[in-house]
């Protein structure tokens, strides 16, 4: 194995202890395969994380901009390539962040709109002629709990628990299963719709019952082609564009503001509890307010003093040393001393068996 190769397999082994879904640890070990890349274009192989330094992810940030990367698909490379420096024990953040650098940030304004009960109705109307029972109880789901496809997916198991809870008067619902990048989180029943939500979740968990909690079943009885027929059965109903399926969660999202703004909630923690619920954190109000809430920016002060988007870096460090849940990852070995986190391969000529999709696939000789 080239020296640039046990890099790749250090930044990809960092990232799994990073965290996060197969798609995050995946696109990670991609662009700090890409930026390994290009340190060895300008004269540094990486053997490892800790050899990089800050002008070396500088030069290559502007590389990219050079190479007219779109903002959206910049702030991607850049946030990878912070985790794993970060994860490595690296402060890296002058070196990634878009304010030191005066990058230009992602116009994410105008992709989606929420649903009006009209189009909500058709939409119901169009699932249910595709005669699969599963994808209905998907949509009222998402619509009704602001869900993620990836959790309402996942959600099965937790219907029971979800019923119970708003049977007893409690309207804060966990989402542990499915939440992105394995953050639990918990949303809110709408004021105005609890009957609707309990009637959705009652059928889908009638349905799924009998079927091992499973609203979606895929060809190969896993997540990911589970995923796939959902997306495809998306395709054939009218969720595009603006009204794709994220724009259930936009539909949500409206009615919980109007209902806050209604109560007389103060506007600032309208899009605090908002942001909460949707599974971004306190701390992401402004984004919520120009895209969530786009349609009912009226209803906000034209001049509203928000919290920043962005953290302090040593806040956040110190935060996540103060939580119970954070505890084991300073009982992590550090990664100065590669010898330790090598991994270890299998020998030659055997067979290994990878878990993710249940096949089995040989191992060539080299």
């Amino acid at each position: 194995m080239g020296r640039r190769s046990k890099g790749v397999n250090h930044a990809a082994q960092i990232s799994r202890e990073a965290g996060g879904s197969k798609d995050s640890q995946k696109h990670r070990r991609l662009h700090w395969s890409e930026f390994s890349r290009f340190a060895a274009r300008i004269g540094h192989t990486l053997e490892a994380v800790d050899e990089a330094e800050d002008w070396m992810l500088e030069f290559f940030v502007w590389f990219l901009v050079a190479g007219a990367m779109k903002p959206g698909t910049l702030a991607n490379y850049r946030a990878s390539l912070s985790v794993i420096q970060g994860t490595a024990g690296q402060d890296m953040s002058c070196s990634t962040r878009s304010r030191p650098l005066q990058l230009e940030r992602r116009e994410r304004h105008g992709k989606h709109r929420a649903r009006t009960p009209q189009e909500f109705s058709d939409l119901l109307a169009a699932a249910e002629k595709l005669g699969d029972d599963g994808v209905v109880h998907v949509i009222r789901l998402m619509r009704w709990l602001g869900l993620r496809m990836r959790e309402a997916l996942m959600c099965g198991k937790s219907l029971e628990i979800w019923r119970d809870l708003i049977l007893q008067g409690n309207r804060r619902l966990p989402i542990e299963r499915g939440a992105k990048n394995g953050r639990p989180r918990r949303t809110e029943v709408l004021a105005d719709h609890v009957e609707e939500t309990l009637d959705a979740i009652n059928a889908a968990l009638a349905f799924c019952r009998d079927r091992d909690f499973e609203l979606i079943t895929g060809c190969h009885d896993d997540l990911k082609s589970a995923k796939a027929r959902l997306k495809s059965r998306f395709d054939q109903l009218p969720m595009r564009r603006e009204l794709g399926s994220h724009s259930l969660r936009f539909t949500y999202a409206v009615d919980f503001g109007n209902a806050a703004l209604d109560r007389g909630v103060p506007p600032v923690e309208v899009l605090t509890q908002l942001s909460d619920r949707l599974g971004h954190g306190p701390s992401r109000v402004k984004m919520i307010l120009d895209v969530y809430c786009w349609q009912i920016r009226h209803r906000f002060p034209e001049k509203i003093h928000l919290p920043s988007d962005f953290v302090p870096l040593e806040k956040t460090v110190a935060r996540n040393r103060e939580m119970p849940v954070m505890a084991s990852v300073n009982d992590r070995p550090q990664h100065g001393n590669r010898a330790k986190h090598r991994r270890r391969r299998p020998a030659r000529g055997r067979r290994t068996q990878v878990n993710h999709t249940g096949f089995q696939h040989d191992r060539k000789n080299n």
